[in-house]
C-alpha cells in the first residue's frame, strides 16, 4: 500500500452515479433500463443502482458499509425502506455497482401514485439522491393501449447546442453532413391523461442505419393538469459542424419502455426542406405529421392569438386593419378588379428596445402566411454585421443569403438605419446592401416581406438615404414603450414561463421596481427585455438562497419556485460603482487652454473649448459623474490649413488635463477608410 492510500481521511471510493430502474433485464455494457417515471399498474420492484471508481483497482480487494433508503413525498416524508449492506470490493473492479430494490411480485399491489426518492449512503456519508415518481392513469383502457399520450407530429431541424426560436425552425428531411450540428427533434404530443398533472418522461434515440446508437437524450417534462398538448424538443449532436456522415438514420421515441414513433432522416450532401413521414408502431401505420398547433386553424384564430398578447393596444389595432385591408384588396381581384399594384407587406417598425416588434413580426409572418401571402410565415432576423460585407464583392452574396432564408416568411432587419450611416457617405457598403433591397421590393421573386426596425429619428434618416426606399414601405407601425401595469402582467407571464411565482411581497417589490424604472426611462429603456432580465436575476437569487440550505432536495416544490422579497432586493439594477476621483491637472490645463489662446481666429471654437471647461470644473466640484456624462467624441469640420489636426491635439490635452482620458495620445491617418 502506498503512503497516499495509507494518509488518514483517504477514502478509497468515489462516487459516480445513482440511477433507478424497474426491469431487471440485462442489456449490453452492464446497463439496465434506467428510468424516472413508472406506471403504478405495471411497477413490482422499483431497483436503485448505486455505482462509484474504485481507488484500490488493481492494488487489494477490501470492504464498504453502504446504505440505500427510500423516501415517499406523499405526505411530507415517509420512509420506505433502508437496506445496510456490507459489499466486498474486489479488486479487479475499476467501478462497483450494488443493486437493490423495494416493493411487491405482484403489479399495481404496492407503488402509490406520488413522488418517491432514493438516498446512496457510502461510509455514513450521503453521496447521492435520485428522484422518482409512479403515475396512475387508472384502469379504464385496454391491455397495450396507452393511456397517456399519443403522438400528435414529429419534425425534425438543424440548430445549434442552444436551439432555434421556434419561429426562425426551417424543417428538413435531409441534412447537409458538412453543414449540420445539431439535429432536433420537434415532439407534439396529445395529452390523454388530462384528469390531473403528470410527469412524462421522453427517451428520443438516434441510430444509423447499422442500427448502432448515435446518441440518446432524455426529457423529463411536467405536464399540467388539463394541458392538450404536450411539446417538447430534444436534440443530439455537436456544435462542431460535420460531427454527422453520410448516412440514412432513424430517430426513435421511447415512453415507459414503448417505441411510440420513429422517424427516418438523412445526412447527404445538401438540406432538403420538407416534413418525413413517421412510423407508430402501436398503431401499426405510417402518418404524415399535422404542422405544429400554431398553424391549425383559421385567420380568425391567429388574430385571436395576437389579441392575446399583452399591451401594444395601437399596434393590434393597426395590424387588424391592415389585415383587413389586404383582404379587400383580395377580394376586389377574386370578383375581377385590375389591381395595377401587387399587395405590399413591406412595414416599418420604430420603437424602443423590448417593445415587442421581434414579436410582433412573427405574428405578422403568420397572418400572411394564413392569408395566403406568404408560403411559410417563418422570421428570420439580421442586423448590419448579418448584411454588410467587409470588403468590396461580399456584401452582395451575404445579402441574397439573408433573402434566400427568409423567401416564404419575413426578413426582420434590426437596427436597420446602421445600414445608412450617413447621408453623403458613398464608400459605406451599408448602401449596397439598401439598393438590393430596394430592387427585391421592387421586381424580386417575392414570396417575401420585408420589416425594418429602429428608433423613430434613425429611421427617418434611413429611409430618406435612398429615394426609393420609402414608396416600398407602406406601413409603418409605432411601438409605443409598455405601461407600468403592462409590464407588471409580463412579468407575471415571464414567471410562469421560468417555472417561478411571486411570493404576496416580492410581488409588490417588482411593481415598484419596474415603477421606478419607468419613471427613470430613456430611449434605451428595455420595457419587455427589463422585465425578464428582472425576473431571471430574481430566479438566480432563489437558486443560491435554495443551494445554502443544508440540504435543499428535502425542500417542497412550492420552496423551489417561490421568489421572495429578499430575491428582489438584492437586484442591483444601478450597478452603481465609486466614482474615480480624478484632480484636474492645473498646469497642463493652463499650458493647453494658453496654447488654444494663442491661436490666430477660431473665437467661436476657443469660446465652446472655455464653455466645456467651466462645465467640467461645476461637475467636479458638485460631486457628479464626469467620466459618463459628456461625449468625447468630435466632428473637426473644415478646408485643408484650417487647423483642425492642432486643434485636435490641444482638445486632447484639455480631455487628460480634466482627467476625461488616461493619456493625451493622437493617432491620424491622411485617408482614412469609410466603413
Amino acid at each position: 500500500m502506498t503512503e497516499e492510500f495509507s494518509k488518514p481521511g483517504f477514502k478509497r471510493h468515489k462516487f459516480k452515479e445513482l440511477k433507478v430502474y424497474a426491469s431487471t433485464e440485462w442489456l449490453a455494457d452492464n446497463k439496465k433500463k434506467y428510468r424516472q417515471v413508472f406506471d403504478r399498474l405495471e411497477t413490482t420492484y422499483i431497483y436503485a443502482e448505486l455505482s462509484f471508481y474504485n481507488k484500490h483497482f488493481d492494488i487489494e480487494d477490501w470492504e464498504i458499509d453502504v446504505e440505500l433508503k427510500c423516501y415517499s413525498l406523499k405526505k411530507g416524508r415517509k420512509e420506505i425502506c433502508d437496506l445496510p449492506l456490507r459489499k466486498k470490493v474486489s479488486k479487479y473492479d475499476n467501478v462497483v455497482y450494488i443493486r437493490e430494490g423495494w416493493g411487491n411480485k405482484t403489479e399495481g399491489s404496492f407503488w402509490k401514485n406520488g413522488t418517491y426518492y432514493w438516498e446512496a449512503w457510502i461510509e455514513g456519508e450521503k453521496v447521492g439522491t435520485k428522484y422518482f415518481y409512479i403515475e396512475d392513469a387508472g384502469q379504464d383502457f385496454m391491455p397495450g393501449e396507452n393511456p397517456y399520450l399519443s403522438v400528435h407530429s414529429l419534425r425534425l431541424y438543424e440548430g445549434p447546442y442552444d436551439d432555434v426560436p421556434e419561429l426562425d425552425r426551417v424543417y428538413y428531411k435531409s441534412f447537409s453532413g458538412e453543414e449540420t450540428r445539431y439535429i432536433y427533434i420537434e415532439v407534439m404530443l396529445q395529452n390523454l391523461h388530462i384528469s390531473k398533472a403528470w410527469q412524462c418522461e421522453l427517451f428520443a434515440k438516434f441510430y444509423n442505419d447499422a442500427r448502432e446508437l448515435k446518441g440518446q437524450v432524455v426529457r423529463l417534462h411536467r405536464v399540467e393538469k388539463k394541458d392538450e398538448f404536450i411539446k417538447i424538443t430534444t436534440g443530439w449532436g455537436s456544435n462542431v459542424k460535420g460531427s454527422w456522415r453520410k448516412d440514412r438514420y432513424t430517430a426513435e421515441l421511447v415512453f415507459m419502455d414503448r417505441l411510440i414513433a420513429v422517424i427516418p432522416f438523412e445526412i447527404d450532401e445538401d438540406f432538403v426542406e420538407g416534413i418525413s413521414p413517421v412510423w407508430l408502431p402501436d398503431r401499426g401505420q405510417q402518418i404524415i405529421p399535422s404542422i405544429q398547433q400554431d398553424d391549425r386553424g383559421s385567420f380568425d384564430d391567429a388574430m385571436t392569438s395576437f389579441d392575446s398578447l399583452i399591451g401594444l393596444s395601437d399596434i393590434k389595432q393597426q395590424v387588424r386593419n391592415h389585415a383587413d385591408y389586404i383582404k379587400f384588396l383580395q377580394l376586389r381581384k377574386e370578383r375581377g378588379f385590375d389591381e395595377s399594384d401587387n399587395i405590399n407587406v413591406h412595414s416599418v417598425f420604430i420603437g424602443n428596445p423590448g417593445t415587442g416588434k421581434t414579436t410582433v413580426a412573427g405574428m405578422m409572418g403568420l397572418l400572411y402566411r394564413k392569408m395566403g401571402l406568404l408560403s411559410k410565415g417563418h422570421v428570420h432576423e439580421v442586423d448590419r454585421v448579418d448584411l454588410v460585407g467587409e470588403y468590396i464583392g461580399q456584401t452582395a452574396p451575404k445579402v441574397k443569403e439573408a433573402i434566400e432564408k427568409a423567401r416564404g416568411g419575413v426578413l426582420f432587419i434590426d437596427e436597420a438605419y446602421a445600414l445608412a450611416r450617413s447621408t453623403d457617405d458613398t464608400k459605406d457598403f451599408g448602401r449596397e446592401v439598401i439598393e438590393i433591397l430596394v430592387r427585391e421590393m421592387s421586381n424580386g421573386a417575392g414570396d417575401l416581406a420585408i420589416i425594418v426596425a429602429g428608433y423613430p429619428k434613425e429611421m427617418k434618416q434611413f429611409l430618406d438615404s435612398n429615394p426609393g426606399l420609402k414608396s416600398r414601405f407602406k406601413f409603418n407601425f409605432e411601438f409605443a414603450d409598455y405601461l407600468p401595469q403592462e409590464l407588471s402582467q409580463i412579468s407575471r407571464f415571464v414567471c410562469k414561463q421560468k417555472g417561478v411565482k411571486l411570493g404576496e411581497e416580492a410581488e409588490k417589490k417588482v411593481d415598484e421596481v419596474i415603477i421606478d424604472a419607468y419613471r427613470k426611462r430613456d430611449r434605451t429603456f428595455g420595457n419587455a427585455r427589463f422585465v425578464n432580465d428582472l425576473i431571471e436575476k430574481a430566479k438566480i437569487n432563489l437558486g443560491l438562497r435554495i443551494m445554502r440550505n443544508e440540504d435543499p432536495r428535502l425542500l417542497s416544490r412550492e420552496n423551489l419556485e417561490m421568489l421572495e422579497l429578499a430575491d428582489i432586493a438584492k437586484i442591483d439594477l444601478k450597478n452603481l460603482r465609486p466614482l474615480p476621483n480624478i484632480p484636474i491637472d492645473e498646469v497642463l490645463l493652463r499650458e493647453s487652454v494658453d496654447e488654444l489662446n494663442r491661436m490666430i481666429g477660431m473665437d467661436k471654437i476657443k469660446a465652446q473649448i472655455h464653455e466645456m471647461v467651466r462645465l467640467v470644473r461645476f461637475y467636479r466640484e458638485t460631486g457628479k459623474d464626469v467620466l459618463n456624462s459628456f461625449f468625447l467624441h468630435t466632428v473637426l469640420i473644415g478646408n485643408p490649413g484650417t487647423g483642425k489636426t492642432t486643434v485636435a491635439r490641444i482638445l486632447t490635452k484639455i480631455y487628460k488635463a480634466l482627467g476625461m482620458l488616461l493619456n493625451a495620445a493622437i493617432w491620424s491617418k491622411p485617408t482614412a477608410r469609410a466603413w
